[in-house]
Formats: C-alpha cells, sequence, structure tokens
C-alpha cells in the first residue's frame, strides 16, 4: 500500500502542474477527494494492512493528503492572480508614458522673465490678499476713485474687523510698487508676475481672475522716450519684429502722464472681432511716468528720482501670441486644447 500511496501522490501532482484553468483544476480534486475519488478510495484499504503497519501507513496517508491539498491551494492561488489580470504579451516592446508639458501662459512668462532679464530687471513676488493702503491708497488712488468701488473689488472681511473693506484680493499687481521701494533703494528695475483679481463680467477678452506683469524703474534721468523703448523692445522680441504697436493718452492716478499701449489683434489681423471689440487693436500695455505721491508714499525724493511703470495683461499677451479668440481658453481642462503648446 505504501506503493500505491506514493505512486498516487506524484501522479497527482504532476496533473496538477499541467491544470491551466480552474474548472479543470476542480474536477481534478473531486476525482481525488470525492467519496468515489482515488485518494479516498486508496485510504481505505488500510483496513487489510496489518496491526503492525497501520500506524506507519496511517501516518504516510496523512502526510500525502497534506501534501495535496497544498498543492491544490498553491495551484488554485496562482489561477486566480493570472484569470484576474489582464492578460498580456510580454514580448510586445513597452509603451513610454505620456511627459506633461508646460502650459502656454508659463511659456510666454518664462520668455518674458528672460528678454527683462537681459534688460537688467529683477523679478518678485508678492501676497496676493492685500491691503487697501497698498492697492489703492499708496498708488495715489482717491477714495472715491471708481475702482474702489465694491463692484471692481472683491472685499475679505475679516471676523471681528473695526475697519471693514480693509482687506481684499489685490486687483493690480501695481501694489507692490510701494512694497519693493520701500525695502529696495534706487536705482530700481524691478517685474512683478503674478494674479490679480476684479469683479467682473467674463467675455472673451476679460476675466475675474487673471494675470499680470507689472514692472518698473526708479533712476535719476528716466524719461518717457526710455518708457516707450522698453516697451517696443520688449513686445517685439515677444511678438516679432513686425508687430505693429500705437500709444494713446490716458489717466490712472499712479502715473503722469499715461499712456495705453496698443497691439494690432493677432487673431483677426486688424480686421476686427470679438476680441478686440471690432477695434483690430487690442490694450496690451497700460503705462506711465510714475506719479510724485507714489514715490513719496515710499519715502522716496521725487525731486531726485524719478521713473516709469507699465502693466502686461499677460492672459491677453498670451491669446494674442497663439491667436486664440478667446481668454477662457487659457483656464479651460481641455487637453486637446493645451496639448497643441
Amino acid at each position: 500500500m505504501e506503493s500505491k500511496l506514493k505512486s498516487l501522490q506524484q501522479d497527482v501532482l504532476e496533473k496538477i502542474k499541467r491544470v491551466d484553468n480552474p474548472s479543470t483544476l476542480e474536477s481534478l480534486w473531486l476525482s481525488v477527494f470525492a467519496t468515489s475519488g482515488s485518494f479516498t478510495t486508496l485510504s481505505k484499504e488500510i483496513k487489510t494492512v496489518s496491526n503492525e503497519e497501520k500506524p506507519k501507513i496511517g501516518k504516510l496517508i496523512n502526510s500525502v493528503k497534506k501534501e495535496l491539498e497544498k498543492a491544490f491551494t498553491d495551484k488554485k492561488k496562482s489561477l486566480i492572480v493570472f484569470y484576474s489580470s489582464p492578460w498580456f504579451d510580454v514580448t510586445i516592446p513597452g509603451e513610454k508614458p505620456a511627459l506633461g508639458h508646460l502650459h502656454p501662459q508659463t511659456h510666454v512668462l518664462y520668455e518674458l522673465l528672460d528678454i527683462f532679464k537681459s534688460l537688467g530687471f529683477q523679478a518678485a513676488d508678492g501676497p496676493e490678499i492685500e491691503t487697501d493702503w497698498y492697492n489703492f491708497g499708496s498708488l495715489n488712488f482717491p477714495n472715491d476713485h471708481p475702482a474702489r468701488d465694491t463692484q471692481q473689488s472683491l472685499h475679505i472681511d475679516t471676523k471681528g474687523s473695526t475697519n471693514p473693506g480693509e482687506i481684499l484680493l489685490r486687483t493690480q499687481t501695481s501694489a507692490m510698487q510701494v512694497r519693493v521701494m520701500e525695502g529696495t533703494p534706487p536705482p530700481i528695475r524691478v517685474i512683478v508676475p503674478g494674479k490679480a483679481f476684479r469683479y467682473e463680467a467674463v467675455d472673451a477678452s476679460h476675466g475675474f481672475e487673471f494675470w499680470q506683469l507689472e514692472g518698473f524703474a526708479v533712476d535719476r534721468n528716466i524719461t518717457l522716450s526710455d518708457l516707450f523703448g522698453t516697451i517696443t523692445t520688449v513686445l517685439k522680441k515677444i511678438m516679432g519684429e513686425k508687430t505693429k504697436l500705437r500709444f494713446a493718452c490716458t489717466n490712472f492716478p499712479f502715473v503722469e502722464p499715461g499712456v495705453d499701449t496698443y497691439m494690432q489683434c493677432t487673431v483677426c489681423k486688424g480686421m476686427g472681432c470679438s476680441f478686440c471689440k471690432n477695434s483690430g487693436w487690442s490694450e496690451i500695455m497700460p503705462a506711465g511716468m510714475i506719479h510724485p505721491n507714489v514715490l513719496k508714499s515710499a519715502k522716496i525724493d521725487p525731486k531726485m528720482w524719478r521713473g516709469f511703470a507699465f502693466a502686461i495683461g499677460l492672459s491677453r499677451l498670451v491669446t494674442l501670441k497663439y491667436g486664440m479668440d478667446d481668454l477662457r481658453l487659457l483656464t479651460m481642462p481641455d487637453l486637446r486644447i493645451l496639448n497643441q503648446f
């Protein structure tokens, strides 16, 4: 009987190795351990063994049973893993994972940083939650200026505030002008890229959240010609030498005189479209000579120092550079759009 048990054990182990699906394994199990199975039937023959041999054969029966049960269990686990995982051909070359890329706005920002760096400007950063003083007061905005109206600014009323409206989301990166000048003695050449927030109706060329790039320079003999030269150099480097620009007089409390920079619309090539309000031109960089009162706010003597300032509408510049007809495309999570850049 000992030889029969060992022969059965070897035969069943070989069959288990060849099994390649769970149903076949189940059928093999029944043929071995069912009531009329080969192992069950052979085990009953222990009654015919002499009393001296029964302890030895009994131990062998238990040993064979344990080994066969373990072999069935291990095989079942391996088949479960195989059939629960998607099949694949290991000989097929692997696929490289898709790599991400910079957002078009980041591309343009990095280009601008390089351009301004070549002109001697340094980059600074500042808070998006700002005080009324730095956002308006230090920039020569009178208390009754329309830009202070709650329809233009997003105020943050802190709990228990004794002065409601004192804290707001900055409406312009110009809020960094006095902050930088307070900690940096002139001469100064600084740019400040960042987000600004205004309570505005969203359309193809406006948004309540947008990016600006503030820039200003303070030195002893700065003139309006220096400002025009800087604007022209920067925009032609970023947009191309054939870029058409024009300037118009305007009014901002923190500059005197103030100018508006217009660039021919790249969406319609100057023919007129919804993006440029059918004018053929898009306002891209309001600017001007820093008002003496702003210099005084930063404790800088306007009789000794002069400066110019400008604010690039960065989000609008990106859309014009790539010929987009809607500012909102920059913030849409549609990879079919962003993957083009």
